[in-house]
């Protein structure tokens, strides 16, 4: 019981889509982010970069 009572103030309701009637969790609303930042030109230059700095990184090692 106290753990429960310790724990009241951490919890959060769940999260709705805009029908109200569906709900996901945060995992599915981060894939949902990704989704739209892939549609993006730029973000997609920005991830290749990325991937190639990590790459030459791990490859110097």
């Amino acid at each position: 019981m106290a753990r429960r009572l310790a724990n009241k103030g951490r919890r959060s309701a769940p999260k709705t889509t805009e029908l109200g009637t569906k709900q996901y969790s945060s995992y599915e609303e981060k894939i949902q982010a990704y989704r739209k930042y892939i549609e993006q030109e730029d973000y997609l230059e920005y991830a290749i970069d990325k991937i190639a700095v990590e790459l030459t990184h791990f490859l110097m090692k």
